[in-house]
C-alpha cells in the first residue's frame, strides 16, 4: 500500500486539503477541477489510515462508468482494493441491503429476479391493452393507477421486481428493521458519493439512515450544483444547510476551483450560465491561448453534415487526434442520422458514434453479465472482469436462491467463460456455450429452477429481435467491438458526455424545442424552470471543451406542424453579449 505521500503527491493544495480533511465535507467541484483524481486519492487516503481494517470505504457513483474508472485507477495506484467498494446506489442497495437481509421482506424472501426497461414497458403495455385501453405509441400507461396496480400485482406473481423497486425495498427494510441500518454502519468507514447533485430523495434518505446508526463513518458528497441535469429523474441538489439536517450532523463545505481542463475563453464562456455563482478560474497550462468560439445560426439542417465535417477534417489536419473531438446534440434521435452522414462524407475517419448492439446493456442480469464476460478483451481490465464474474454469483445465489457449490470462486466463472470464445465464429453460438458450460460448472440444472427458463427465453428473445429490427450482425468479432473501448470522433448527447473532456466540442441543434424541450416552453407547470434547466445543460455542454467550441442553430427544421425551430433563446442573448460569431 502507498504511504500518505505517495498518495497525495501531485495535487494541488485545494485537492491535497480535500483529501485530508477528518470532517465530513460537501465539496464543490467545478468543470475540470480534478474532481475524479481527489475523491480518487481520497478513498485511497481512506484506507491507509487503517490498513489493518476490515471496514468499507464507499463511494458511491452515478454511472457503473465512473465506479470501474475510480476502482482502475486504484489498482494502478497500487492500493489494495480488500477494503475499498465502489458502485452505483442500486448497486450498494443490493449488496448492503436487500441480497443480506431479504429474508427479512415477505416480498423478496423466497428470491427474485430484476426485469429491465424491456420487459417493464412490454409488461405495462399488455396490461393496458387487457383493461380495454386505447394508447398511442407515446403514451405512458403507468400514468394509470390500475395499470400500476396490476402492474405490481403481476411482479409478486412472477417473484420480479424492477430498477427502482430496488430502492423502495431497501428504505422499507431500513426503516422497518432498524438493526440492518447499524449492521451496515459497523462495517463501514467512509462513504464518498459522487455526483450527489443527481441524488434523488429517497438515495439521500437510505444513506442518511445508515450514517445516524454510527456517526463516527466519515462522510464526503461530491459535485457541482450547476451541473445537475438529471432533475428529471429526481435529482435533487441539497444545500449545506439541508444536509445538515437530514444528517444531523455539520458538513465542511470545501470547493475545487482550478480548471486545468479549458482555456479562459471558454471558462468566461460557460460561466454565463451558471446558476449557482463560483470562482472557477482556468489554471490550464494552455489557458491563454485563443482557440475558437464559435456561433453558427445560418447553415441549413441539409447542409450541417458537410459544415461539421469540415471542421472535423481541418481540427485532424491541424494535429488534433480524433478522440479529442465530440459531436453533440441535445437529444438521440439527431445523432442516428447525422452519425451516419458523417460516416458516409468522412469515410477514412473512425466514430464513436451511438450505435445498437444486439445484446442490451442490462447489467443486473446475469446473463448480460456472462456476456460482457466474453465480448471484454479478456487480458485487459482483470480487477473488473473478476468483479463482474463476483456479481454474477451473487445474483445467482442471493437474488435467485440458487445454491451453488460452497468453493466456487470468480476464477472459476472467468475460467469457464474463457474456455468457450473461440468455439465458433457466431458470437451468440459462444455466448450460448458460455451459458450452458457455467450452469454446469455450478451444477445448475435450468429446467429444475423456476426463474432460469423464462429469463434466458427472454434474454434471447430480446436479442432475436434487435438483430432482425436492425439487420445487426452476429459474428463474434462484430459483438466484441460493442465491448471494447471505442476510438475516434465522438457523437453523443450532452447528458452523456458529462464527466468527458475534449479538445474540440461541436454542438448541433441548439434549438428551442430541442434545447430546452417542449416541456419547459409549454407546460406551465415546467415553464418557470426553463431558464435554470437550460442554463445547466448549456453550462455542462460548453465546459467540455478544452480550447474549440462550435456551436450550430441550424436553419430550416421543422416542427410536425411545419413550424421552423428557433435559436434558444439564452443561447442567443450569450452569444449577442459576448458579440461572438452569427454567421
Amino acid at each position: 500500500m502507498p504511504g500518505f505521500a505517495e498518495i497525495l503527491r501531485g495535487l494541488s493544495p485545494e485537492q491535497e486539503a480535500a483529501c485530508q480533511a477528518p470532517e465530513n465535507v460537501l465539496l464543490t467541484a467545478c468543470p475540470g477541477s480534478g474532481k475524479t483524481r481527489t475523491l480518487t486519492r481520497r478513498l485511497a487516503y481512506q484506507a491507509a489510515q487503517e490498513p489493518a481494517s476490515k471496514k468499507w470505504n464507499v463511494a458511491i457513483t452515478f454511472t457503473n462508468r465512473a465506479a470501474d474508472e475510480i476502482a482502475s485507477r486504484l489498482d494502478d495506484m497500487g492500493i489494495d482494493l480488500s477494503s475499498i467498494w465502489t458502485g452505483t446506489i442500486h448497486q450498494f442497495c443490493m449488496q448492503f441491503i436487500i441480497r443480506p437481509y431479504a429474508m427479512y421482506s415477505r416480498r423478496l424472501s423466497k428470491g427474485y429476479f430484476i426485469i429491465d426497461e424491456y420487459t417493464q414497458r412490454e409488461y405495462g403495455r399488455n396490461i393496458a391493452k387487457d383493461l380495454g385501453m386505447q394508447l398511442s405509441s407515446f403514451d405512458d400507461p403507468f400514468q394509470y393507477r390500475a395499470v400500476v396496480t396490476a402492474y405490481e400485482a403481476l411482479l409478486a406473481a412472477n417473484k420480479e421486481i424492477d430498477f427502482e423497486m430496488i430502492l423502495r425495498f431497501s428504505a422499507e427494510l431500513s426503516s422497518r428493521c432498524p438493526f440492518i441500518c447499524s449492521n451496515i454502519a459497523a462495517v463501514i468507514n467512509s462513504v464518498l458519493v459522487d455526483e450527489f447533485q443527481d441524488t434523488n430523495e429517497l438515495q439521500y434518505s437510505i444513506l442518511a439512515k445508515i450514517y445516524k446508526a454510527d456517526k463516527s463513518i466519515n462522510l464526503m458528497f461530491v459535485g457541482d450544483v450547476n451541473q445537475a441535469i438529471y432533475g428529471s429523474l429526481g435529482g435533487v441538489a441539497k444545500s449545506k444547510a439541508e444536509l445538515d439536517a437530514l444528517y444531523e450532523t455539520t458538513f465542511k463545505e470545501m470547493s475545487l476551483t482550478g480548471c486545468y481542463r479549458s482555456t479562459d475563453r471558454v471558462v468566461n464562456l460557460y460561466r454565463n450560465f451558471e446558476v449557482c455563482e463560483t470562482s472557477v478560474c482556468s489554471v490550464a497550462e494552455f489557458k491563454d491561448a485563443a482557440g475558437t468560439i464559435n456561433y453558427c445560426r445560418s447553415v441549413s439542417k441539409d447542409n450541417l453534415t458537410g459544415e461539421i465535417a469540415a471542421i472535423i477534417r481541418s481540427e485532424l489536419v491541424s494535429g488534433t487526434p480524433a478522440e479529442e473531438i465530440c459531436v453533440l446534440a441535445p437529444q438521440w434521435q439527431i445523432l442516428f442520422s447525422l452519425s451516419r452522414n458523417l460516416r458516409s462524407q468522412l469515410p477514412e475517419v473512425l466514430f464513436d458514434a451511438p450505435d445498437i448492439s444486439p445484446i442490451k446493456y442490462d447489467p443486473l442480469n446475469p446473463l448480460y453479465l456472462l456476456a460482457r464476460l466474453l465480448f471484454m478483451p479478456s487480458g485487459e481490465n482483470v480487477s473488473i472482469r473478476k468483479r463482474i464474474a463476483t456479481e454474477f454469483i451473487s445474483i445467482i445465489r442471493d437474488d435467485l436462491k440458487i445454491m451453488l457449490p460452497d468453493k466456487i470462486q470468480n476464477y472459476d466463472i472467468l475460467s469457464a467463460v474463457n474456455h468457450c470464445r473461440t468455439l465458433d465464429a457466431d458470437g451468440i453460438v459462444c455466448l450460448k456455450a458460455v451459458i450452458k458450460r457455467v450452469f454446469s460448472l455450478l451444477r445448475i440444472d435450468v429446467n429444475k429452477e423456476k426463474a432460469l427458463p423464462c429469463l434466458t427465453e427472454r434474454f434471447f428473445d430480446k436479442i432475436d429481435f434487435r438483430v432482425k429490427q436492425y439487420s445487426l450482425p452476429t459474428d463474434y468479432d462484430s459483438i466484441s467491438r460493442y465491448f471494447r473501448d471505442k476510438q475516434g470522433v465522438v457523437i453523443s448527447t450532452i447528458h452523456g458526455v458529462k464527466g468527458e473532456e475534449y479538445t474540440t466540442v461541436i454542438a448541433v441543434c441548439l434549438l428551442n424545442g430541442y434545447l430546452p424541450h417542449w416541456d419547459f416552453i409549454i407546460k406551465p407547470e415546467k415553464k418557470p424552470f426553463r431558464k435554470t434547466e437550460t442554463s445547466k445543460l448549456l453550462y455542462v455542454l460548453c465546459s467540455r471543451a478544452k480550447q474549440n467550441l462550435y456551436l450550430f442553430s441550424e436553419t430550416e427544421r421543422k416542427t410536425n406542424k411545419g413550424s421552423e425551430y428557433t435559436p434558444t433563446d439564452e443561447l442567443s442573448l450569450i452569444a449577442h453579449n459576448l458579440s461572438l460569431s452569427g454567421t
